[in-house]
């Protein structure tokens, strides 16, 4: 398997989700605009998503928690959008579950 380099200048993933006039377009902008993320997050710069795993549930994952935002200060350069978002570990398989 070989690694062939996209073209650039190339249009980013976030342009293709925020910037259009499509419904699901509209749709993504309104759900973010909704939660209080300004207009000019969506004026074609790149927007990083970042994942989060921790829960204070779960001490398997608490040092992530950390990471996520030592990423996210990483990723702060100007003209990039950065939106954090938790996605909870289900407990059903840790031992902290009441049975």
């Amino acid at each position: 398997m070989t690694f062939t380099p996209a073209n650039w200048p190339r249009k980013l993933r976030s342009q293709e989700w925020y910037g259009g006039t499509s419904r699901d377009n509209i749709y993504h902008r309104g759900w973010l605009k909704n939660q209080g993320y300004p207009d000019d997050l969506f004026d074609g710069r790149p927007v990083i998503g970042i994942l989060n795993t921790w829960s204070d549930l779960t001490p398997c994952n608490g040092h992530l928690r950390d990471l996520a935002e030592k990423v996210k200060a990483a990723s702060g350069r100007p003209g990039v959008s950065r939106l954090r978002c938790r996605c909870s570990a289900h407990p059903k398989t840790h031992s902290v579950r009441r049975r």
